[in-house]
């Protein structure tokens, strides 16, 4: 579970801020997701399952010409998404990884941005998605694993976000849920993404993410300054910031 108020509306925003730091990324991930997306005629939308402020959604509906439903339980959340992220082929409702509010099998693929360390159930949740997903429709996570966090630079700068993150799912357990629910994995492939081109733009945004990263809204003044001071030695050395490294996880 998270720390994260995502009811609030100024968590919303700076929440916002933060991802949305650099688009490009999303330019990496679509580029991914490619071959799992082909919308026909008659198929249903993708269920953008935890989808925040709507960046994914909205980048799907554009980049794949597809209605996309976000379901988020954070009102704050939706209500930001709804202003920031309106787009006409793309819905924004309440709901929970255990409860979607769509029909069975009418969902034609189910994406799922670094979210579900947040689910209470992982099995309950694989067996909601394989309800609402139509027969064959891909379940693509992007996400980080216990064990796989190598390439998230926060995590080697906050010692403290690095045991939180400790916590999450293991590879294995995802797969274990979602196969006992009748899903099949199909890939794991590591996909790296640009985050900042300088440190200086690292540190403008670093404040909002203590209030916006789970794995960051939980440390004490001293983690937070030590890691900080990491970044400010980094920047000092004149090196650059990372390429983050997440795992895309796809099942059928």
């Amino acid at each position: 579970m998270s720390d994260v108020r995502y009811d609030d509306a100024q968590v919303a925003k700076e929440f916002e801020t933060v991802r949305y730091w650099t688009p490009a990324a999303l330019d990496v991930w679509c580029d991914k997701i490619a071959d799992w997306i082909q919308p026909t005629a008659d198929s249903g939308p993708v269920l953008d399952l935890g989808s925040g402020t709507g960046i994914w959604s909205e980048a799907i509906a554009r980049r794949f010409e597809t209605a996309v439903v976000g379901v988020e339980p954070g009102s704050g959340m939706r209500s930001y998404a709804g202003t920031a992220r309106s787009h006409p082929l793309v819905d924004f409702v309440g709901g929970t990884a255990d409860a979607v509010p769509l029909a069975d099998g009418s969902a034609s693929a189910a994406w799922m941005s670094t979210v579900i360390h947040q689910f209470p159930d992982m099995h309950a949740a694989a067996v909601e998605l394989r309800r609402v997903l139509a027969p064959s429709a891909p379940v693509l996570i992007r996400s980080t694993f216990v064990g796989r966090h190598d390439e998230i630079e926060l995590f080697h700068r906050f010692a403290g976000a690095e045991e939180k993150a400790a916590g999450w799912p293991e590879l294995d357990d995802v797969i274990e849920a979602f196969e006992a629910a009748g899903f099949k994995k199909a890939l794991l492939e590591r996909v790296r993404e640009p985050m900042f081109e300088t440190y200086d733009e690292f540190l403008e945004v670093l404040p909002m993410m203590r209030h916006t990263d789970t794995a960051l809204a939980h440390l004490d003044d001293a983690e937070w300054e030590a890691g900080t001071q990491s970044i400010r030695d980094a920047r000092d050395r004149g090196e650059t910031p990372w390429l983050l490294g997440l795992d895309l996880l796809v099942f059928q």
